[in-house]
């Protein structure tokens, strides 16, 4: 159950014929709420799918036998039942154009199969191939529901632990999302004493993906960092992650200290753990002219052009840790 959206370029594994793919979705159209269904983009972009996807993305290869996640996984762990049009097709652009860890949503992807490559794709082509997957039935392979029980089977005879309650999950979640912590606030500790906050930019503008990468490596998991305002763009938060840090900040806010929250989603669990603001951290994230200097700003500016992560006081909420792990 990895994920690697490799856009290829060649045509291999075609699959069932467009008619029959066009009466399925049209028949899903139906169901979908909101504005009408373009069958002509539905059209277009199964065309796009078919010849730069399948090849790797075959609906049809035996799981021992893949490259890359079937499209209908994909799908289920990109699309939740909250989750719009133009977000999935953000989410897809974004990781198409800059393949990572961090911007993956099925960790178990990259253990299995690695990244995809960047590749360069026409932006039209791409909103083509995002309008047909959220808006059709992506049919699951018959071995796709034994993949979970599998895997957990793999774990435990790896001597992980074997993750079952919600409890589990946020335990599990919480030593990557501390390791993730640690490892950045120790690497982020020794760049500004080498070289001030400046030379942490630089530094955390290299390190910090491969940093919170590594937090999660060997564990079947993924961990983020998002917020809702994000330094980088690639860093927004979805909808579900908009809506616990509200919650998170209602509690702050009250008096009260924010706790981590689970759910579970299309053979995901994901947790969220709060990152709250600290005195340090305001050298990179306060107010300008205050705690944060005015090189420091300048040079946030230059290497974030798009940053809104500035402005923040002391114990407040400027984000969080999203740590997706594989579930049955």
């Amino acid at each position: 159950m990895n994920v690697r959206i490799v856009i290829a370029v060649c045509l291999a594994g075609l699959i069932a014929p467009l008619a029959a793919v066009e009466r399925t979705v049209s028949a899903e159209a139906a169901r979908v709420d909101g504005p009408a269904v373009d069958q002509a983009r539905l059209t277009a972009g199964f065309q796009a799918l078919e010849s730069a996807c399948f090849s790797c993305h075959s609906p049809d290869a035996a799981a021992g036998n893949r490259v890359a996640p079937p499209m209908s996984a994909i799908k289920q762990h990109y699309v939740q039942a909250d989750t719009a049009y133009t977000e999935f097709s953000r989410a897809l652009a974004t990781f198409v154009q800059d393949p990572s860890a961090q911007n993956a949503r099925m960790p178990g992807a990259i253990n299995r199969f690695g990244l995809m490559p960047k590749l360069s794709f026409d932006p039209a082509i791409l909103e083509d191939i995002a309008y047909y997957i959220y808006y059709s039935p992506l049919e699951a392979p018959s071995w796709y529901a034994q993949h979970f029980q599998a895997e957990q089977q793999k774990r435990r005879q790896a001597g992980r632990p074997a993750l079952v309650t919600d409890a589990d999950y946020l335990r599990h979640g919480r030593n990557i999302a501390l390791r993730a912590k640690a490892t950045l606030g120790s690497n982020l500790k020794q760049a500004i004493s080498a070289g001030g906050t400046v030379a942490a930019i630089d530094f955390c503008h290299t390190n910090a993906i491969p940093l919170t990468e590594g937090a999660s490596a060997g564990q079947d998991a993924l961990v983020r960092r998002v917020s809702d305002r994000p330094r980088n763009p690639a860093n927004a938060a979805n909808s579900t992650e908009l809506a616990y840090i509200a919650e998170a900040k209602s509690a702050l806010a009250a008096g009260a200290e924010p706790q981590p929250a689970v759910h579970r989603v299309d053979g995901e669990v994901v947790a969220y753990y709060p990152i709250v603001t600290n005195g340090m951290c305001l050298q990179c994230h306060g107010t300008p002219g205050q705690a944060l200097d005015a090189a420091t700003h300048s040079a946030l500016q230059d290497r974030y052009p798009e940053d809104q992560a500035t402005g923040y006081g002391a114990d407040e909420l400027r984000g969080i840790f999203v740590v997706s792990m594989d579930a049955p």
